[in-house]
């Protein structure tokens, strides 16, 4: 049918002109917050080539930052990578969205030992989507360490809280991650103590066993690989994938270093970065599709294989590179999770206690 009324031309070329910009609105767009380089390098153009739903991806400068958006609310995103005890808090406040387990097609697939620690988490576990995990333990160079002391104990925390240990390495650099929460409870552990206390006592022995240490610290840092790689740290207390990073780091560089990672036989802290929704997004389909996306086990092996961190995911192993996924420190049995410690979302008032005795740690003179 032919139209020849100039008038409703006109008419019909404005309300053309006006659904314009509401049609481009309307654009299907996924807004996500999330760690940097905390995919595979494909991950979001083969999710977009696939959904046709386009991702604006912001880069989380920490978790203080991703839990004031949170609480402050309208934040604009869509899918948020919120760590196990932030995600607590989260949920406690009502700023996320129960989960529709029915709309999320990988559940099953977790990890057993990780599907066990997230029963600890009361608030958030029917909130959160498990994504990649770890532990805190020991990276060292096992050259270096084996010059110093043949028989060290690589798989004890001996290594480090004994301060007649400690004193062997520290010409070599040692360092310990710049978590007070994490270390502490480490500490507390190995003192047979309760990991997350704030009793006067029990930060008592803490800070008597960290002040015995300080002497032998070189720096405290969330990001040891550069100076695991340079060779200014030789012994480092931290994230289990510091190892697989500055391994990578140097055996692309050409060198011959060997990097290990244990897992404290004493036990140590296990840490989630999980996947969810926050309650006013306004596109959660599209972060549910998304969320499913990145729980296939192809997609999930890729993300380990490129972070260095195992993921959620049980069927993805199989997918993962065998440095580590056939690393019993790094991918872990059913044992060794019974030695792990969960977050957990502790009151103000005992973490402004804890801090205190962190801050005197790390402001002592080392000498």
């Amino acid at each position: 049918m032919s139209i020849s009324n100039p008038l409703l031309i006109g008419v019909l070329g404005l309300a053309l002109s006006v659904t314009q910009p509401a049609l481009h609105a309307e654009e299907k767009t996924l807004r996500l917050y999330n760690w940097a380089d905390y995919f595979a390098e494909d991950t979001l153009a083969r999710f977009t080539a696939e959904t046709g739903i386009k991702v604006i991806y912001d880069v989380m400068e920490g978790s203080e930052t991703l839990e004031a958006k949170m609480l402050a609310g309208g934040s604009g995103y869509d899918l948020i990578f919120p760590g196990d005890t932030v995600a607590e808090r989260l949920m406690r406040a009502g700023s996320l969205l129960p989960l529709d387990r029915a709309r999320l097609t990988a559940l099953d697939d977790i990890e057993p030992g990780l599907q066990q620690l997230r029963s600890h988490y009361v608030h958030s576990s029917q909130a959160t989507v498990p994504y990649t995990w770890g532990t805190i333990g020991l990276t060292y160079n096992a050259e270096q360490i084996k010059q110093r002391m043949a028989d060290a104990p690589v798989d004890s925390l001996d290594m480090l809280f004994k301060p007649e240990l400690a004193q062997r390495f520290a010409d070599c650099g040692i360092s310990i991650i710049d978590s007070p929460d994490e270390v502490l409870a480490v500490v507390l552990h190995y003192l047979g103590r309760e990991p997350r206390s704030a009793k006067p006592a029990d930060l008592a022995a803490a800070s008597e066993l960290l002040g015995r240490l300080r002497p032998y610290i070189r720096k405290f840092q969330s990001q040891p690989v550069s100076d695991l790689v340079n060779g200014n740290l030789c012994l480092s207390l931290g994230y289990s994938g510091d190892m697989t990073q500055a391994q990578r780091t140097t055996d692309s560089a050409g060198k011959h270093t060997r990097f290990q990672f244990r897992v404290p036989r004493e036990g140590t802290t296990v840490w989630m970065d999980t996947m969810a929704i926050p309650v006013d997004a306004k596109h959660p389909d599209y972060a549910y599709t998304f969320i499913n996306f990145v729980m296939r086990p192809e997609n999930m092996a890729a993300i380990s294989n490129a972070t260095g961190y195992p993921t959620s995911n049980a069927k993805a192993r199989e997918g993962v590179d065998g440095s580590m996924r056939n690393n019993p420190d790094i991918y872990l049995d059913a044992a060794t999770y019974q030695r792990l410690i969960p977050g957990q979302d502790i009151p103000q008032a005992d973490m402004r206690a804890r801090m205190r005795v962190w801050t005197k740690f790390k402001t002592a003179t080392a000498q």
